[in-house]
């Protein structure tokens, strides 16, 4: 216990420290809200706790956020209410559109499911995983002296190109 009294927990960290609640879950939308948004042009669906935009207004925001204009901004210029949605659900939304371009899926109607067949390539090359450098690979004396051989072979192998390049350009 500390000198105030308190229970404190121990060394690990965040120990002692009340449990937040689920900072990430969104709020139910009143139906007030349900039915400002069920105006708007750029909504295709909504429902307590979710709400999915059409292909255009999806497109109209990739391209605005690619000119650098705040996803915030951009939101109030197409006149839907930043304090009905969130920011939590406007910055889910941009993420949500940087995955699927970076996947190379094009963006639907709604919450509609990908083509089977869309075209699906990485621009962004994928992190190596680290190699596992606890333990060397074993060897027995024979495998050893097949890459001994094998090693020998090959700077010969260079060794004979080199000297047919160099007879090819003496001539010259």
């Amino acid at each position: 216990m500390a000198k105030d009294g308190t229970n404190r927990g121990g060394a690990r960290p965040g120990a002692g420290r009340p449990r937040k609640g689920d900072r990430y879950a969104h709020v139910e939308f009143t139906p007030n809200q349900v039915h400002e948004l069920l105006e708007s042009p750029h909504v295709a669906y909504i429902s307590r706790k979710s709400v999915s935009f059409t292909k255009t207004f999806k497109e109209m925001v990739w391209q605005r956020y690619l000119d650098g204009i705040k996803p915030k901004d951009i939101f109030i210029d197409a006149g839907l209410r930043v304090e009905t949605l969130g920011m939590s659900r406007i910055n889910s939304f941009i993420k949500t559109l940087r995955n699927q371009k970076e996947r190379g899926l094009s963006f639907t109607e709604g919450n509609e499911p990908h083509l089977e067949d869309a075209v699906v390539h990485t621009p962004f090359p994928k992190i190596p995983r680290r190699a596992n450098n606890s333990r060397r690979p074993v060897m027995n004396e024979k495998q050893l002296a097949d890459l001994v051989n094998l090693v020998a072979y090959m700077s010969q192998e260079i060794e004979f190109l080199k000297k047919i390049i160099l007879a090819g350009t003496e001539g010259k």
